[in-house]
């Protein structure tokens, strides 16, 4: 599902490289959990996987990263956002609507579904993720957890085949971390690509089938 061949990058203004020389091959159905210090270059690696990194991040790239078989340095990122869903660490620069609702039906809507169908599924999603309780209130308002459900439920909601997150339980209570990883496997074992940065590296052992340490060295 993606193939990274020697890949190396390193953004504009910088004299050190985010990444270095990766070799990395997630077959369809992984569910890859991504480890390493800070700053080692996870949150680069998985731009790179559905295309942030060429398309809004410059700089210097070198190698090839394929998604679907699709050169994400060739291909347009409305392409490859029909693949690939990214939830960022930084969820406050992503969302484009005021309330929880609103933003997972915003998604659905730009992926063709009814207006019906949106929040059909809105409904089923914000169920599954027990976040019915934020319908109504402002985006800017929730708590950093509850930001974070709400970013996911997005991502899941459009049923990419690619899933990608970024530290996805930041703020959230051990018994919330615990529920979306288990969200997460459900959706894996009914097909979906999986790869996530997650400082929690028990949760990634014990749920994750496969594991990848980053490096920029």
């Amino acid at each position: 599902m993606i193939k990274i061949e020697k890949f190396s990058f390193k953004y504009k203004g910088s004299e050190k490289f985010a990444l270095h020389d990766v070799n990395l091959d997630v077959p369809a159905g992984a569910f890859l959990g991504l480890s390493g210090v800070s700053g080692s270059g996870k949150t680069s690696l998985l731009y790179s996987c559905c295309g942030v990194i060429p398309h809004f991040y410059k700089g210097d790239f070198y190698g090839s990263v394929r998604l679907a078989g699709l050169d994400t340095v060739e291909t347009p990122i409305s392409e490859l956002s029909k693949i690939a869903a990214i939830v960022f660490e930084d969820m406050d620069s992503s969302f484009a609507c005021t309330y929880p609702e609103d933003e997972i039906v915003f998604g659905l809507r730009n992926f063709g579904h009814t207006k019906a169908e949106a929040e059909e599924i809105t409904a089923k999603i914000m169920a599954e993720l027990s976040i019915e309780d934020l319908r109504g209130k402002l985006i800017r308002s929730l708590s950093g957890g509850q930001k974070r459900k709400t970013a996911l439920a997005a991502a899941i909601a459009i049923k990419p085949k690619v899933l990608l997150l970024d530290e996805p339980t930041g703020e959230l209570d051990p018994e919330a971390k615990i529920q979306v990883f288990e969200i997460l496997e459900k959706l894996n074992a009914d097909g979906l690509t999986i790869i996530i940065s997650e400082r929690n590296e028990t949760l990634l052992r014990k749920y994750c089938t496969s594991e990848y340490t980053v490096t920029n060295a």
